[in-house]
């Protein structure tokens, strides 16, 4: 392995959200991190490098973003996923989740409902709810093993309703981890086209995906798929510099562009800080080799939480994700509610981890755990969870 993701970490004095803002939403400060979606891994040297380069220019000023920058992303999608679009179909955006509130304006009007599959990303109901708009489920099924799949005879139901013209979809699906199958995909985006449905397609995490399992943007199914679909994508999960806060929207109507670029505009919130650009154009050309050695590292971590829990932890369980760097941690069987599961989780075992019901009803007996971290760090909070458990089990 040319890089090293078990290194030490100290991220104090580093203002980070994910170590000093527990005390948020949790009960203290004091607790073992491995919740919110950021890495405790040092991003990609190259992208270090450039940044410092950057640094000793002195002036830090407003930047442009030249072509390159875009062609790097079209690049990269087309060398990863072998999907080619046009860079004037781009938008440059501060980052996903605004991006979807300003969609959401955009494409719907008030009381409209717009149609989620939970358990899903928090903010999508929340951004739903924060502009008055209405959501509407389509509820991910599980089997006994813990293995999610789309309930197409209710999908369709809620698409032909005639009441829902937007669907955003998480692809790969987070917190489930589920790296939709072609199959999938496409009878989702048929259904759609059925019904004259749009899509936005949240593709913030195709590039973290499992060693055997592929990613398939959806809009690359076809020609009229694409015409439906808006895609955001970012390499701020990829390369861990979420903080930089910049994104891509892909717009394959030229009317969406220029509404969205208006949008932009009025808010005034068009331009990128000088950090992201050179990070984000770094990262997509100098960082592939990084990001499969992250791949490789984030398995063994999966497969290390699979084998703990297999050997020590009967009570939970847990499927390894297709994709991303969290896992979905089912505590059912403890036999908790919501509120007493949060507890246990930061009181007992002193660990934060994202609530399950977080993400929807459905997710209660669940907790979410970000696994991107040096292997001393998992270790440490798969300790922490089975001592608190070896605590319940006596109580019980």
């Amino acid at each position: 392995m040319k890089y090293n993701f078990n290194e030490q970490i100290d991220r104090k004095n580093n203002h980070s959200a994910k170590w000093e803002e527990m005390g948020k939403n949790f009960v203290s400060n004091d607790l073992w991190p491995m919740w919110i979606a950021d890495m405790d891994l040092k991003t990609a040297p190259e992208i270090t490098c450039a940044m410092k380069e950057k640094v000793e220019q002195e002036i830090f000023g407003y930047v442009y973003r030249p072509d390159s920058y875009y062609e790097s992303a079209v690049e990269w999608l087309d060398r990863r996923f072998g999907y080619k679009i046009s860079a004037n179909t781009l938008i440059n955006s501060p980052g996903v989740v605004p991006t979807l509130s300003l969609l959401i304006r955009q494409m719907t009007k008030p009381k409209e409902k717009i149609l989620i599959q939970t358990p899903v990303y928090y903010p999508f109901a929340a951004t739903i709810r924060a502009n008055e708009r209405v959501v509407v489920e389509n509820k991910l099924v599980s089997d006994e093993d813990g293995y999610y799949t789309i309930d197409f005879e209710d999908f369709e139901k809620k698409v032909s309703s005639k009441e829902i013209k937007l669907f955003i979809l998480c692809s790969p699906h987070n917190p489930i981890g589920r790296v939709w199958k072609e199959e999938e995909l496409r009878k989702m985006a048929e259904l759609c086209l059925r019904y004259n449905v749009r899509i936005i397609s949240d593709e913030i995490w195709r590039d973290i995906v499992m060693p055997g399992f592929r990613h398939i943007p959806i809009a690359s199914l076809s020609k009229e798929i694409e015409d439906i679909t808006i895609t955001c994508f970012s390499p701020t999960k990829t390369f861990n510099i979420a903080g930089l806060q910049a994104s891509f929207v892909t717009f394959p109507r030229n009317e969406d562009w220029k509404k969205f670029d208006t949008e932009l505009g009025i808010l005034d919130i068009k331009r990128n800080n000088p950090f992201s650009l050179v990070a984000f154009e770094t990262g997509y050309r100098k960082c592939s080799t990084w990001v499969d050695e992250l791949i490789l590292h984030l398995s063994g971590n999966m497969d290390y939480v699979l084998e703990f829990v297999r050997e020590k932890l009967p009570e939970i369980k847990v499927r390894k994700p297709e994709g991303t760097y969290l896992m979905w941690l089912d505590f059912s069987s403890l036999g908790m509610n919501k509120q007493e599961l949060s507890r246990f989780m930061q009181e007992k075992a002193k660990i934060a981890l994202d609530d399950g019901y977080w993400f929807g009803e459905s997710g209660e007996g669940f907790e979410r755990m970000n696994v991107a971290c040096p292997r001393y760090m998992l270790e440490e909070g798969m300790k922490r969870i089975e001592k608190a458990v070896i605590e319940w089990r006596k109580v019980k």
